[in-house]
This record gives structure tokens, C-alpha cells and sequence, in this order.
């Protein structure tokens, strides 16, 4: 009893429901004893380290990551539960690192869904520098969040970010330099908490913000907008959906699709 109860808490690891295909093969394993060894895994293996290359801008020579791992025993479903215990980075041809990145907390690291792309480029201050993305968390809701390094053209090297670091999952819009985050929360994703940045200083500037949330007590969403005026963010919108026993009973004030333009994910606001 005891082991199925321990394998059952697994499935809902951190409050987050995984697939129900996965949910089904835990299923299976507690009631035959065993795990189908033709089992999907839904973390990626990083037990034996992986390696990365990337073009951070023109006339720079590629850089390659080198992923040190750090090696931790799969789980009872056999998932892969490595991760990272640090990463060497390497300019052009050398086969000496260049450097190691420093300041993301590895020990909290969770082991990154498969088919993910957990360790990317991306420039995120819109320097004309492509920098270093990380994901280090990661829900069935679709939320994450990651470390940032930003590439540093007078160093040659890559810096740590905590501000950028603290941004969960995000979209940039070269165009108009700015950037979008979108935390979902429960209620089928309509109580959220979405921000639009810009960079000042190198670093992420609050300009617009949109929060949406389930009042228990009165039985209703609450969405409230925020945007900058000079140095302040101001008020523009508050508002309170009707009363409903649910809130699946209740049409939300506040529609979080409408931050998003067709398929691609840009910016609507």
C-alpha cells in the first residue's frame, strides 16, 4: 500500500499532472509490478553530458557548450533524472574552455522535458549578440523558467543575468525591441500573470502588466492592467467578472488568448 501510494505522488510530482499517456503507464506498472520497457520518457538523458554549438553573431567564430553533467540514479519510472553540474564554454577551435558558466543554482535543476529546447540561443536584450538560455524548471501548464547569459562583446565572454534570469517563460519581439512573459495558473489558464518588457540599461523594464485571478470569496475574477507612464505603472483597467458558484460558470473580464496573434505566438498588445 505504501509503495503505491509513493509511486501515485510521483505522478503529480510538484502539483504538475503529467501526460496522460505517462499516467497510464505508472498505471500499468503498479498493477503488473512492472515498467513497459518500450515506455515513452518524458525527461531528457543527460547521464553521459551533451555538447552545443552556436553562431553567437557574424564574424565570430562558433562558440561550443560543453555540458557537465551531473549523474542522478532514473526514477521508479525509469524517467532520467540527471542534469547539469556545470557547462564549459569553448571559442572557435580552441580545446581549452574559454570559461565556465557561473551563477545559475544547478542544485534546484530539474531534468528537462524531452524534445525541448531546454538549452538555447536567443537574443534577448536585442544587441545584435546572440546569449545563452537555460530552462531549469518546468510544468505541464507550460510554464518555465531558466537561467540567462548575456553575451558581453567588450569581455568576449558571457555574463550572468539575474534580472533576465527571473523572467518565466517569454517571447521576444525584435520589432518593436520588447518582451512578452505568460505564467499560467490554474482555472484552464484564465488566471494568469502576463508583463511586457523593454530594455533599459541592459536590463528588463516593466511597461505593461496584466494580472487575472480567482476571487474565492466573492466568487468572481478580478483582472487588473498596469502600464508605464514616465516612471511610474499606472492603473488602466480593473475590472470584475459576475458572481458564479465556478468560474467555469463566468465569462473571465480578461481573455489571456487575446495576447497572442494566430499561431507563431507574437505579441497582440
Amino acid at each position: 500500500m505504501n509503495q503505491t501510494l509513493c509511486a501515485l505522488q510521483t505522478v503529480f510530482k510538484r502539483g504538475r499532472v503529467l501526460p496522460i499517456a505517462h499516467v497510464w503507464v505508472t498505471i500499468f506498472a503498479l498493477v503488473l509490478g512492472v515498467l513497459p520497457a518500450d515506455a515513452q520518457q518524458i525527461t531528457t538523458d543527460l547521464s553521459h553530458g551533451t555538447s552545443f554549438q552556436f553562431q553567437i553573431a557574424p564574424g565570430l567564430p562558433p562558440f561550443t557548450f560543453k555540458v557537465i553533467p551531473e549523474v542522478r540514479e532514473s526514477d521508479d519510472r525509469g524517467n532520467q533524472q540527471s542534469t547539469v553540474q556545470g557547462i564549459e564554454v569553448y571559442r572557435g577551435d580552441s580545446a581549452r574552455p574559454l570559461q565556465h558558466l557561473t551563477g545559475c543554482e544547478w542544485s534546484e535543476m530539474e531534468p528537462p522535458p524531452t524534445g525541448s529546447d531546454w538549452f538555447r540561443t536567443e537574443d534577448v536584450n536585442f544587441d545584435g549578440y546572440n546569449d545563452i538560455y537555460v530552462m531549469t524548471t518546468w510544468g505541464a501548464t507550460g510554464n518555465q523558467y531558466g537561467c540567462v547569459w548575456l553575451y558581453n562583446p567588450a569581455t568576449e565572454r558571457f555574463e550572468y543575468s539575474k534580472e533576465f534570469s527571473e523572467l518565466p517563460r517569454h517571447w521576444l519581439d525584435a520589432a518593436s525591441k520588447t518582451i512578452l512573459t505568460f505564467d499560467k495558473g490554474g482555472a484552464a489558464g484564465l488566471v494568469f500573470d502576463a508583463n511586457k518588457y523593454k530594455i533599459d540599461q541592459n536590463k528588463p523594464l516593466l511597461v505593461w502588466h496584466e494580472h487575472q485571478d480567482w476571487d474565492f470569496e466573492k466568487r468572481q475574477f478580478h483582472c487588473l492592467v498596469e502600464e508605464r507612464k514616465g516612471t511610474a505603472m499606472v492603473t488602466t483597467r480593473d475590472d470584475r467578472s459576475n458572481p458564479g458558484d465556478d468560474w467555469s460558470d463566468v465569462t473571465a473580464p480578461c481573455d489571456p488568448s487575446g495576447l497572442f496573434a494566430g499561431s507563431q505566438g507574437k505579441m497582440r498588445h
